[in-house]
């Protein structure tokens, strides 16, 4: 997941799982298209929530509470995940949730890590409404990245140990992104989602850097809304679909 108008840089991404308890049955491990694209805007902003630049970013740490969906009128998929890299630079070091609104008006959970524009890779874990979920990104500045994303609530902690040699390291994330095929997808009801523990570099994200705000947005309309951030908390509100 990157700013818009992203190259294939073909990263590799030799993956090493060190898998926890899973917590129930999903899907197998499997490997998705990259539709987690580059951040837009200029009108059209397929990101929310908040980045730091202005230095050389190492660690990013954020946690959220999974909101729970509201998939009555739109289906679409909407993602919450923390990052390196993707504001400056035409890479993305991710790992976070896909909640997604099916068209049958059920949801579904689904835990992935990225190192963004290879593709995505999903596991298994299941994850529910309600449920902490705590994520970070670590990197040794030579190209080795260790992404863990948890779910206390269910007891599980999965572990991926990436290479992605060369890379800016030019910004820290934590976001909420739209996704799907079109420009601006649909952007289901998830009504409000907190952050918290959000630091760049082991620094609150609000003092770790320059700090930058984005919103969805759809040909000038805002799907969002950043609410304030302070220290390493934040809201983000959806609007409208």
């Amino acid at each position: 997941m990157l700013p818009a108008a992203v190259t294939a840089l073909g990263l590799a991404t030799a993956l090493t799982l060190a898998a926890a308890p899973t917590a129930g049955a999903a899907a197998p491990t499997a490997t998705h298209p990259a539709h987690h694209v580059g951040r837009h805007s200029g009108g059209n902003s397929n990101w929310a929530g908040y980045a730091v630049t202005g230095g050389t970013f190492h660690t990013v740490t954020g946690n959220w509470t999974v909101p729970a969906l509201n998939c009555s009128a739109t289906a679409g998929d909407i993602s919450f995940w923390s990052g390196l890299d993707g504001w400056l630079s035409t890479s993305v070091e991710q790992i976070g949730l896909d909640a997604v609104c099916t068209r049958n008006h059920t949801v579904q959970y689904n835990p992935w890590v990225e190192m963004y524009p290879a593709n995505s890779v999903y596991f298994t874990e299941t994850v529910k409404a309600g449920d902490t979920m705590t994520s970070s990104v670590t990197t040794d500045g030579s190209g080795s990245f260790t992404l863990v994303l948890a779910d206390p609530t269910q007891g599980w902690t999965k572990t991926y140990t990436e290479s992605a040699p060369g890379v800016a390291l030019s910004s820290a994330e934590v976001i909420v992104e739209a996704i799907g095929s079109r420009t601006i997808p649909a952007c289901p009801d998830f009504q409000q989602v907190q952050f918290s523990d959000v630091t760049a570099n082991g620094q609150d994200f609000a003092t770790a850097g320059t700090v930058a705000a984005t919103n969805l947005e759809r040909s000038g309309t805002y799907l969002t809304q950043d609410g304030a951030l302070t220290g390493t908390a934040f809201p983000v509100t959806w609007l409208h679909a």
